[in-house]
């Protein structure tokens, strides 16, 4: 226990949570978790290692002492361990209602920081590591709905023409395009931790100076919103167009490793190669088994490079894996391509080559100079893809896969979840476009840009055959919290059905609502769980 609440101020600088599942999951993969200690918090990780060594050979020492000078009963220590036991009872059940506390109980703020407060870390984990075990049931989190009723929400959310009487995939609809399909190559860049905050044309500050530009020569989206905080959760959203839930993202989750849908999978079918470039190793996360299970024929990830400029805690510059991919690309010009490239030198602790920027601040490792280097790279990719070419052959989409921290006095801090994307092809006029627009939204976009009209399962908005003027919706995960944001209100669902709304000022929570509908925005969230859970968010 001393050793969690000495960790819990260094990762709620990080999380802006007590420490919680995060705490257990990135146990899987120590390298990257052990250099970004020793690289971003040094100090506070020996004060932690160094307080809980102390304590521990303290309790030591005392044990060892009235052991050996209490050989024979002691009827004032027995008198003292039963009035110990019913405390150490009390303390672990905090009372003695009818049920022990859980964090439902503690909850009174809107401020989901100041929930966790009342609860010890080590509980905070440990009852995530629990409620992991039932993860995948949103049901038993925000309250129930009967499925026949969930299942016609969602339906109605696809055009009736559209949608094909399937009850074992309730969501696979026809997908017809405006466009013929084109064979044009599909390149997505996800950016790391690339929020709103940091682009001045988003009403950031003025960090990416090149996207800024970019966002004057292509599809603009002024109100993106990622579907949560994890890069997990935004990779999920851009390569499958499934709906967030409060389970962990499907690439961790076993029912989704094989047969689950994804744009690769669909682009495979129809002919293309399909490749996953990361300038890390690929086992984060998941990604290489998930992807691989799912559609893409390739994974590359900084194992395969063969050589490279810089390489830090989270795998080698963004530059060398622009690098990476174009060379891929040029290997790969005699067929369509769909690749896949993430990026990571915009993450804790910051690292990247020296002589490549101005910095936007001292010292060099830092969030705002490391986007702005990661802004760098990405301009050096965009202009050579065009020097050479790919504009023409090839429909490009720059999108982050969540913004750096999401932190703030709210229940879901909508502002940090605001996030930049565009896409770019000689054939796509730039213009700027104000819808409100979701994660799950990009990837049937894409597909219609290519002229993919195979049957599918995505419930996300094709904005190629929206109005400008059409009622948008974001959905959001926060924790256990899930908002659902339209343009004049913002649901969140919370656990034990503690939902509240409010209304949608600016794209943030404005004042609070009495009477709330949860119907479409809870059916949301069960549609998720029901889906995965029942295998039925795949292909025919």
């Amino acid at each position: 226990m001393v050793f969690f609440e000495l960790a819990t101020p260094t990762f709620i600088m990080e999380y802006d949570t007590r420490p919680d599942r995060l705490f257990i999951e990135y146990l899987v993969s120590p390298n990257e978790v052990f250099g970004m200690l020793v690289n971003g918090y040094l100090l506070s990780t020996l004060v932690t290692m160094g307080s809980t060594a102390l304590f521990s050979w303290f309790l030591y020492r005392m044990f060892k002492q009235n052991t050996e000078f209490k050989s024979h009963t002691s009827w004032s220590g027995l008198a003292f361990l039963l009035f110990l036991v019913p405390v150490f009872v009390l303390g672990i059940r905090s009372g003695l209602q009818h049920r022990p506390i859980n964090p439902a109980m503690v909850s009174f703020s809107q401020d989901r920081l100041v929930n966790t407060l009342p609860l010890n870390s080590l509980y905070q984990v440990l009852y995530d590591v629990y409620q992991m075990r039932h993860e995948a049931a949103a049901a038993g989190i925000y309250g129930d709905m009967p499925s026949d009723d969930m299942l016609h929400i969602i339906q109605n959310q696809i055009d009736p023409d559209k949608l094909i009487r399937n009850p074992q995939i309730p969501s696979l609809h026809k997908a017809p395009s405006p466009i013929p399909q084109n064979s044009k190559n599909l390149i997505i860049v996800v950016e790391e931790s690339l929020g709103a905050q940091f682009v001045a044309s988003l009403g950031g500050r003025p960090v990416t100076q090149y996207l800024d530009q970019w966002a004057e020569k292509s599809w603009w989206f002024e109100r993106l919103y990622a579907t949560g905080t994890r890069s997990a959760r935004g990779l999920e959203a851009i390569t499958t167009g499934f709906l967030p839930s409060p389970a962990r993202a499907v690439l961790k989750l076993p029912k989704a490793q094989q047969g689950f849908f994804s744009i690769a999978e669909l682009l495979s079918n129809a002919g293309y190669k399909t490749a996953f470039i990361y300038g890390g190793e690929s086992h984060f996360d998941n990604m290489r088994g998930f992807f691989l299970g799912n559609g893409f024929q390739h994974v590359i990830d900084q194992n395969d490079y063969n050589s490279y400029e810089f390489k830090g805690n989270w795998g080698v510059s963004d530059e060398d894996l622009f690098n990476e991919a174009y060379d891929y690309l040029q290997q790969n010009r005699n067929q369509p391509t769909f690749t896949l490239i993430f990026t990571s030198s915009n993450h804790t602790p910051f690292e990247f080559p020296d002589g490549k920027i101005e910095h936007y601040e001292e010292p060099k490792q830092t969030v705002n100079n490391a986007v702005r280097y990661a802004d760098f790279a990405v301009n050096q990719f965009l202009t050579k893809l065009q020097q050479n070419g790919y504009f023409k052959s090839s429909v490009i989409m720059v999108v982050a896969d969540h913004d750096a921290r999401a932190q703030g006095a709210q229940l879901v801090p909508v502002s940090n979840f605001h996030i930049p994307g565009m896409i770019i092809s000689d054939d796509i006029k730039a213009f700027k476009d104000n819808r409100l627009v979701s994660q799950i939204d990009l990837a049937p976009t894409l597909m219609s840009l290519l002229g993919i009209d195979t049957p599918n399962p995505m419930i996300g908005y094709d904005l190629t055959q929206k109005p400008l003027d059409m009622p948008g919706r974001a959905l959001m995960q926060y924790g256990k919290n899930q908002a659902y944001m339209t343009d004049d209100f913002v649901t969140i669902l919370r656990p034990e059905s503690q939902h509240v709304g409010f209304t949608n000022k600016k794209d943030n929570l404005g004042e609070p609502m009495e009477p709330i509908d949860v119907e479409v925005p809870l059916a949301h969230a069960l549609f998720a769980s029901w889906a995965y859970d029942q295998q039925a968010y795949r292909l025919p």
